[in-house]
């Protein structure tokens, strides 16, 4: 199991946001972390021409594993401007070197105010569902055309996030997954059996932490997805709710070799990303052994 990062660690979810901190200090600032891959963030936060990325990567000894596409998947009145951002995007990880492409719905207004909780969230009817299975599908042969693997990821907020959403996904479709331990444990499902589930149609994996506290907080007073992460309800690795060693198990059972990467989920310049980076790989060391190798 090989670690990876990215610039979401350090809040970075949308290329243009004013808060964002200078691409040049992520970079250096993962490495000088203890791992030595990252994805590339919201496409057009790195520098988009090939060269340039390059030697911004190459300058600092880092391999690029992918990067992800996080939009309106469920609009299909941007579906257009969606397939030029996967294209932009694909275009970057793989002049990187990247192998992956990770698809995301990107939290709507009504699914953001019940992220979390099943039971209140507004679901998609059955032309709405079709649609976003059509607009993921174009999306991932998108990325086929740049050699890569489009993994599809549920996401806290998104109108992929819970169980019965993520069932009708593998069992209607054959898209690959990119599992979230994280956002699957807000969801309130258990990352290990869904990446049983799974199986061998895990591309990727982003390894996330929740904690406890915060939790409790956000289903008690039915707040938003957002307010959520003001909160911190992303912790580093190991200080929340997540059982990582059954985690680990699980990889080894489905035979996954892939790079798993580390992320929590931030608002811009809140904490410290390397130092709760470094905690995150400090936790996966001290796990049974087999369970990370760097």
């Amino acid at each position: 199991m090989r670690l990876a990062t990215g610039p979401v660690t350090w809040g970075v979810d949308f290329a243009d946001a004013p808060s964002n901190p200078p691409w040049e200090l992520v970079l250096d600032e993962i490495a000088a972390s203890p791992v030595d891959a990252l994805e590339l963030g919201p496409v057009g936060y790195l520098p988009e021409d090939p060269r340039q990325l390059r030697e911004a990567l190459d300058s600092r000894s880092l391999l690029a594993v992918g990067s992800f596409i996080f939009d309106d998947l469920h609009d299909q009145a941007r579906q257009r401007q969606v397939l030029a951002v996967a294209e932009r995007a694909s275009r970057a990880i793989a002049a990187a070197g990247g192998r992956v492409l990770v698809i995301i719905d990107r939290p709507s207004p009504q699914r953001v105010a019940t992220a979390g909780r099943g039971a209140d969230a507004e679901r998609l009817s059955t032309a709405g569902w079709e649609q976003l299975m059509e607009t993921i599908a174009a999306v991932a042969e998108v990325a086929r055309g740049h050699g890569l693997r489009g993994a599809v990821h549920p996401h806290a907020g998104g109108y992929l996030e819970f169980e019965d959403e993520l069932e009708r996904l593998l069992s209607e479709t054959d898209f690959e997954l990119c599992i979230d331990t994280g956002h699957l444990a807000y969801a309130g499902a258990d990352p290990a059996a869904a990446l049983r589930r799974a199986g061998d149609r895990v591309a990727h994996v982003h390894l996330k932490d929740i904690d406890a506290l915060v939790l409790d907080q956000v289903r008690a007073e039915r707040l938003d997805f957002w307010t959520a992460i003001e909160r911190r309800i992303f912790c580093p690795l190991g200080a929340g709710i997540v059982d990582l060693d059954d985690v680990r198990r699980a990889l080894e059972e489905i035979g996954y070799e892939g790079y798993v990467t580390i992320e929590q989920d931030r608002v811009p310049g809140s904490g410290s990303p390397l130092e709760d980076l470094a905690a995150s790989v400090a936790v996966l060391g001290e796990l049974p052994r087999g369970a990370v190798s760097e």
